[in-house]
């Protein structure tokens, strides 16, 4: 299974629980009968997606890999009928017990309390719980249909569709301290280095174009040299970097602004690409970690053109900055050093965009 196939998989899960619900709650069942009924499919559906097998004591306990949207996920049962879209007495008693068994787990196994979830479910009604920010969110119990239950297994599905979208997992895996961002920033450094000396017209006149933004935002007079150029190195040091010299250090921070423009440029085709690219037949992005040198080149100047976001029915997102020069300054260590930046992205679940919006809205 494909990221871009698993909505259309979760959408067919949904109406299947919901055909089985329908048929399951005009008989009048209890919670023990609910769990029998849906825990089994609840299974089935962790096999395909290749979640760990389900545990069942008080309650039922989906795990994930650890730094995914959420790496636990407490499914409660409740007897059919309990639960009220106006919270009563034994919904609140339910949203309780909940979040206790959260609380429980994450001292049992040393866990961050924000990367569990939990969920009541009588059937009829589910009631989706989890830490934010060390409060408890509790929200009001919704109406099990199709749309609920495709939520319910967004969630489940979450536990191992990939790396959550979060700042601390993007500054973890593309901070200038990683050896995978020393690899694309020394070759992206070497590449301007080459082509300024070497007085490429083209590339060298989008860096001029860069000095005069960007000396229009600071005090380019001191911004790299004199006092300021020895703590600028103490900084640089941190990316596998020495500069001597205020030419090297603004060099330096052209190569930075385009390296995180480029990652800012690659996470919103990612997004688009999982959410909307089955839809639209637009170019994936999962097919720039296999494409050959060529078409990797040619699918990136899409990008920084902005053709792929018209693709997806964006329009003056892109079209062209001084950031797409390393375009044509490719050579084989900017093409090896991005392979290994794409290889991590693709691994990032954009779900968490829709699973924790409060949490990414920054991104």
């Amino acid at each position: 299974m494909t990221p871009e196939t698993r909505p259309q998989r979760i959408g067919e899960w949904s109406r299947k629980i919901h055909e089985e619900l329908c048929q399951l709650l005009p008989s009048g069942p209890n919670e023990a009968d609910l769990r029998r009924k849906i825990d089994p499919l609840l299974e089935e559906f962790c096999r395909e997606f290749n979640i760990c097998p389900l545990v069942r004591a008080e309650y039922t306990l989906a795990t994930g890999r650890a730094d995914a949207v959420f790496n636990r996920l407490v499914i409660e049962y409740e007897r059919p009928g309990v639960l009220k879209k106006t919270p009563d007495a034994g919904t609140r008693r339910a949203a309780q017990q909940v979040k206790e068994y959260l609380e429980g787990l994450a001292t049992k196994e040393h866990r961050q309390l924000e990367r569990l979830a939990g969920v009541a479910f009588d059937g009829y009604y589910l009631l989706f719980g989890r830490y934010m920010g060390g409060q408890w969110i509790e929200e009001r119990p919704v109406e099990v249909n199709l749309h609920s239950l495709e939520r319910l297994l967004t969630w489940l599905s979450g536990l191992t569709s990939g790396i959550a979208l979060t700042s601390e997992n993007l500054h973890r895996d593309f901070g200038i301290e990683q050896p995978r961002t020393q690899n694309i920033l020394g070759g992206l450094f070497q590449a301007i280095r080459s082509a300024l000396e070497g007085q490429d017209s083209l590339v060298g006149g989008l860096f001029e174009q860069w000095r005069l933004f960007f000396s229009e935002a600071i005090d380019y007079s001191e911004a790299f040299g004199g006092r300021k150029l020895e703590p600028l190195r103490k900084w640089v040091r941190k990316a596998g970097f020495e500069v001597h010299t205020a030419q090297e250090a603004e060099r330096f921070f052209f190569v930075l602004h385009t390296y995180f423009a480029l990652l800012v440029k690659l996470l919103a085709w990612l997004a688009l690409s999982r959410h909307l690219g089955v839809k639209l037949g637009a170019a994936s992005f999962a097919g720039l970690t296999t494409a050959d040198g060529q078409t990797l080149r040619r699918r990136l100047h899409e990008m920084e053109s902005g053709g792929i976001f018209h693709a997806y029915g964006i329009q003056n997102l892109l079209e062209g900055d001084f950031f797409s020069w390393y375009l044509y300054a490719w050579n084989n260590r900017i093409e090896n050093a991005l392979r290994e930046i794409l290889k991590r992205l693709d691994e990032y679940d954009p779900t968490t965009l829709t699973l924790l919006p409060e949490e990414t809205r920054d991104l």
